[in-house]
């Protein structure tokens, strides 16, 4: 009996966990189209691994190597909000994203760090 509780608990959680998922890469997807700037991550196909933190949208990244951040340019005219992508292993160098607003990136952000605490 004790057996069934624990294998139905687990499936349970497993369903639980695959739906959180999938819903937030569907709003990830969602927030991409509308505050993106930048054509490769606003209509890119979006993917997680959940086992390996790997978050890939045509191009991979380890979430346990990358460092994501938000950095302002530009002007108050013509502001400019870049997403980066920064990997351990080139410090100096990343891959960023340009969106609309400074409160979508970080409702990117939020969203792409809900991924990673998936388990």
């Amino acid at each position: 009996m004790r057996l069934v509780l624990v294998t139905i608990i687990s499936l349970i959680t497993l369903n639980i966990n695959a739906q959180s998922k999938s819903e937030i890469i569907k709003e990830l997807e969602s927030v991409l189209k509308k505050h993106c700037i930048s054509n490769d991550l606003k209509n890119a196909e979006i993917f997680y691994n959940t086992g390996e933190k790997i978050f890939d949208f045509g191009e991979s990244y380890n979430l346990a190597t990358t460092k994501l951040t938000y950095q302002f340019e530009g002007t108050l005219e013509e502001p400019i909000h870049i997403l980066k992508f920064v990997r351990d292993s080139k410090p100096n160098s990343y891959t960023g994203f340009f969106f609309d607003s400074k409160k979508s990136v970080y409702r990117v952000l939020d969203l792409i760090y809900l991924l990673k605490k998936l388990e």
